[in-house]
């Protein structure tokens, strides 16, 4: 029996039901899962171009450097310690330059365009290295740093595509997949550059490559991506109902208002996000950055081996990452702030422990750093379930400008790790390595504790300015009048 509301034309004995605003049944369709793998694609490729530098400076000349025949083999002296040093800080200058302009291209012309071109900067300053780095140093400088504008956009698509196009039953899973860039980057671009590097293509092949697949992926990702589902050809009303079911009108339409940046800036809870997120990334840039010095100074393990060793746990971190923002979906019985407390505690929390552990790693004892370093890294990985769906659910609509705030974190965590560690870590010993990993120990635990104490998973009031009383922990210091 079909329930209704009364038409005129009930009057010649027809009653005409009138479509209610609940979700269909309908079948949906899988557009979203298409721009949810293609920008996982892009983003990947974006953060490849970046990393891919880090092991073929092992293998490439410097500027200017002549190459010598030794026998079989090739020999050059490559980039010094200043000039390597000055090439990747350059990125990380570039990412912070790029923040300001590509939150407001994303307000002034929609992600679609920024991203888009984006990688269209990305593919042109990967391509010309090869070219122009033999040529002159700076030119090199200059292509790492446009390199750093294209990433710059990174997390701000995360956020503004997790609102779009993610329904409030997938935050998790879309937030997972799509910040597994770091992971998924270091898994292509490690192997691939190691057998380029040493083939008959050598070095170059290595950006050539990048560049022509960033190329592939960015038209892709173009031809089916719109900022809005309603506005994309493929996808089916019953698609865009289950996508936007129990988003408020203001989150769903909202894109020609400004965003409130002081109101967002001023919420407790975000800042508990960042506080968070902050905590999560100093952690995983001390993995990232010195894991392999670990395992091959304490563990003990060759250069070759160091180097396949130290992938295990970023290959374990994208298995967890994409199992813990899908089981934060489908878990049920708890309420959204609860869970996203207990997921952030494991991420940071339980990392926190394993950290500890390796401290008493004693020297030789490779493999249970290996599986130690392995555990701390993966149980990163349930972030995506804690403060990255905190924010996604804070936020709503305003994501992008929440989740560019982490691309500043990360980079400015890029410049506080190394200052923590190298002023520790001075012979490399046993006790050393100990006191580093009790210090970001303390700082995940920290960090967690003041996450859990802001955190909620209700929408602040800048979302929607039908919310009249919110928590105090969601209500910015700072409200415009409207």
């Amino acid at each position: 029996m079909t329930v209704g509301k009364t038409s005129p034309e009930t009057q010649k004995g027809i009653v005409v039901p009138i479509p209610s605003k609940e979700l269909p049944t309908a079948k949906p369709g899988c557009v979203r899962y298409l721009v949810l793998i293609s920008t996982m694609l892009c983003l990947t490729s974006l953060m490849s171009n970046v990393v891919c530098f880090n092991f073929t400076v092992l293998c490439m000349p410097g500027t200017g450097e002549s190459q010598e025949l030794s026998g079989n083999h090739t020999r050059f002296i490559g980039y010094t310690r200043q000039e390597k040093t000055i090439l990747l800080s350059t990125v990380a200058i570039g990412a912070v330059c790029g923040v300001l302009p590509v939150i407001i291209g994303i307000t002034k012309i929609g992600l679609k365009n920024v991203f888009f071109a984006s990688g269209m900067l990305a593919t042109v300053s990967t391509f010309l290295i090869p070219i122009l780095a033999p040529l002159h140093f700076y030119m090199f400088v200059v292509l790492r740093f446009l390199q750093g504008l294209s990433y710059a956009t990174c997390f701000p698509a995360v956020g503004a595509i997790t609102s779009s196009w993610a329904s409030l039953a997938q935050q998790g899973l879309f937030i997972a997949a799509l910040t597994t860039f770091g992971q998924t980057s270091s898994i292509f671009s490690m192997p691939v550059a190691g057998e380029l590097c040493s083939s008959a293509f050598g070095w170059k092949a290595v950006f050539y490559l990048h560049a022509l697949i960033s190329f592939a992926v960015f038209i892709i990702w173009f031809a089916i991506f719109t900022d809005s589902p309603e506005d994309n050809k493929f996808v089916r009303p019953a698609e865009v109902a289950e996508i936007e079911f129990n988003k408020s009108e203001e989150a769903i339409h909202d894109h020609t208002h400004k965003t409130p940046y002081l109101e967002i800036a001023t919420t407790p809870s975000v800042w508990g996000i960042w506080i968070g997120a902050f905590g999560d990334l100093i952690a995983v840039q001390l993995i990232h950055i010195y894991s392999p010095v670990f395992l091959h100074d304490v563990g003990g393990y060759s250069f070759e081996k160091t180097g396949f060793a130290a992938a295990v746990p970023v290959l374990f971190q994208f298995l967890v990452k994409m199992f813990a923002g899908h089981s934060s979906d489908k878990i049920h019985g708890i309420s959204e702030t609860t869970k996203i407390r207990i997921y952030n505690t494991i991420a940071l929390g339980a990392s926190a422990v394993f950290l500890v552990a390796l401290g008493f790693v004693k020297q030789g004892q490779g493999v249970l750093g290996l599986v130690l370093m392995t555990l701390a890294t993966g149980m990163f990985g349930f972030n995506g379930g804690g403060f990255s769906k905190c924010s996604a659910l804070v936020s709503r609509q305003y994501n992008h400008f929440v989740m560019a705030i982490h691309q500043i974190l990360i980079c400015f965590s890029m410049i506080v790790c190394p200052l923590i560690v190298s002023s520790i870590l001075k012979q490399g010993t046993v006790a050393e390595w100990r006191i580093v990993f009790f210090v970001h120990a303390a700082i995940l635990l920290i960090c967690n504790a003041i996450f859990c104490w802001l955190a909620t998973a209700k929408p602040a009031p800048w979302t929607d300015r039908t919310i009249k009383h919110s928590a105090t922990k969601n209500t910015p210091l700072y409200q415009t009048k409207v």
